[in-house]
């Protein structure tokens, strides 16, 4: 297999299609660039020669592909968004983990398809007579998981979308070489993928149906209005969607300080962090921007907000894992002893992210919070509102097009709470680690798992438009505002952690909150609810070796008096984090699913 990893080949659409048709698709089908991924700069072995990578790597190739396309009514391509896409990997990995330790018997811990009387509708294990290969299982659980998720029939789904998911699916499995689709081995997997699938797949998706926001209240949400005509994503998702393996609910605090929001009446620390937002987070042509030039990048670097040709969160968090594990793999790259690693790993941290999705859309609509470009827009009072305030948004990385806010609801922000239910998996599965001179961490202080990656949003290819993307050039032949290729180095998953979640206020679409508590990551001032600022007004940051997730609040229902919870997306991804890792991949009971499904 070349160093050079390819995404999906260019299609050669051969299905009885006139030449009219054959050229129509070729038209729209993009050219996704290519992912480079060895294992160091003096051992140049692919990631993909590992099986198990291999078809993660597939599902994240879909995942950006999904984000490049679009129905001819301009409605978004299948799985698309955060935490929809999030939940499709947590499939994906599922299945494989379940092909594989089926074959490999697992010590310590048991397959999600294991009978639990308090899952009554969870499918029992598939026959695997006659089933020995894992390679052969892994391949039919992730093939059929990727068709069933983006190649089904759907008439909601254009059918030359369709055949580009097939074409592409089908080029994946003969890029992966040697699988015998009739061998006992591939049918098991097969079943598997089917039986998680089935018990899993949430068919409505993100949609909208009947929900409109508070339009005009102060504090609640509303579309944006330098995007008007935006659609709102997932309203109804965290409270109708089938959780995988959280033992029981997740909440956050109110929102601090937002009066009405809030149990708490003070206003001082609602009340700084729409300063903070103010100064971090607006675009840097603005005399009001603070925002420093290394901040700048880190804001543009976590993106992934749904861009074409390089999707969405969950895909990047995915990268970083696949270069952790790698480079803590011991041995040869293919050995069964990292195939076990990896596809542990990949399990536990992609069901994370699925229920973390499930969990932060939940209390997103709950609370229905105001992104910042409303809420300093918007405020009403002489000494906050600013009117013609630009934040420097989410950017329209590939395309033609102004930055944006997404289309939900702020508190809390899905980065956040994406970033640390992952990253927690990975800081407690590598607990103690694996490298020579580490000590062990505890699970709320900063680790010693450090890793370089070149985010795809500044990979030297991407770049902002001058004219529309054109779906059959490579993105290196069209115009437009190249990105700097940048590589950027992390000495711990605490640090990671941290900066994708601050990120989100540089980039002006989320308050401070969303991510955390302000005393959890900022220097106070001598008032009370105000944080220090430096003599050129930036906020000033604690150190990362000082930062501790602890800060927690109210609510106001009367059900939860005398209780606290964190406050924001860390603290939610945390605590679903320590959960999983505690009860190991068991499936959620009956009595803590959604009483509408």
């Amino acid at each position: 297999m070349d160093a050079i990893q390819k995404p999906i080949p260019e299609p050669e659409f051969n299905d009885d299609l006139t030449d009219i048709q054959l050229k129509a698709l070729r038209a729209i089908s993009p050219v996704l660039p290519d992912i480079v991924e060895t294992r160091s700069k003096s051992d140049n072995t692919p990631f993909n020669s590992n099986y198990i990578l291999y078809w993660n790597f597939a599902g994240l190739e879909l995942n950006r592909l999904t984000h490049s396309l679009h129905n001819k009514d301009k409605t978004p391509a299948p799985q698309s968004g955060p935490p929809i896409s999030a939940r499709t990997l947590g499939i994906l990995q599922l299945a494989i983990h379940d092909a594989y330790f089926a074959i490999h018997a697992p010590t310590g811990f048991g397959l999600f398809l294991t009978p639990d009387p308090n899952v009554p509708d969870l499918p029992p294990l598939p026959d695997k007579s006659g089933a020995n290969d894992s390679r052969q299982a892994v391949a039919g659980a992730a093939k059929t998981v990727l068709d069933l998720h983006y190649a089904q029939s759907n008439p909601n789904l254009d059918p030359d979308l369709t055949r580009i998911f097939k074409r592409k699916i089908n080029d994946l499995l003969h890029g992966f070489g040697g699988v015998n689709i009739s061998s006992a081995s591939y049918k098991f997997g097969e079943a598997v993928g089917k039986a998680i699938f089935q018990y899993l797949y949430h068919p409505n998706g993100a949609a909208t149906g009947s929900y409109e926001p508070k339009h005009g209240q102060k504090y609640y949400y509303d579309e944006d209005p330098t995007n008007p005509g935006q659609k709102h994503h997932g309203p109804f998702y965290g409270t109708e969607a089938k959780r995988f393996a959280t033992q029981n609910d997740h909440l956050i605090a109110d929102p601090p300080g937002i009066p009405n929001l809030s149990a708490a009446s003070q206003t001082a620390e609602y009340d700084d962090a729409l300063k903070d937002v103010h100064r971090m987070g607006g675009k840097k042509t603005l005399s009001t921007c603070k925002r420093a030039f290394d901040q700048d990048v880190g804001s543009i670097y976590w993106t992934y907000d749904g861009a074409n040709l390089i999707g969405t969160p969950p895909r990047l968090y995915n990268q970083i894992i696949r270069r952790i594990a790698v480079g803590r793999a011991e041995g040869e790259l293919t050995s069964e002893a990292n195939n076990a690693t990896f596809a542990r790993l990949l399990a536990l941290t992609n069901v994370a992210m699925a229920d973390a999705g499930i969990f932060a859309w939940k209390e997103k609509y709950k609370f229905e919070v105001w992104r910042p470009i409303s809420g300093v827009r918007n405020d009403g009072r002489k000494a906050f509102a600013d009117p013609f305030w630009l934040s420097q948004g989410a950017p329209a990385t590939n395309s033609f097009g102004r930055s944006f806010k997404p289309p939900f609801p702020a508190y809390p922000s899905g980065h956040a709470t994406f970033g640390a239910a992952c990253f927690q998996i990975v800081r407690l599965f590598y607990d103690g680690g694996v490298s020579p001179g580490e000590t062990p961490w505890k699970s709320n202080e900063p680790d010693q798992i450090s890793f370089e990656l070149v985010s795809d949003e500044m990979n030297g290819k991407s770049r902002d438009l001058y004219q529309e993307y054109i779906p059959s050039k490579r993105i290196e032949e069209q115009s437009g505002d190249v990105r700097t290729h940048v590589s950027r180095k992390f000495g711990s998953l605490w640090e990671a952690i941290w900066e994708n979640a601050l990120s989100r206020v540089w980039l002006g679409v989320h308050w401070r909150f969303d991510a955390c508590g302000a005393s959890d990551v900022l220097i106070p001032s001598a008032e009370e609810g105000v944080y220090a600022t430096d003599s050129a007004g930036s906020t000033i940051y604690q150190n990362i070796e000082d930062v501790r997730f602890e800060a927690t609040g109210a609510r106001s229902e009367p059900e939860y008096q005398g209780r606290k919870f964190p406050v924001g997306g860390i603290g939610l991804g945390l605590e679903i984090a320590n959960e999983l890792w505690a009860t190991q991949l068991k499936a959620t009971p009956a009595t803590m699913q959604p009483k509408t499904m």
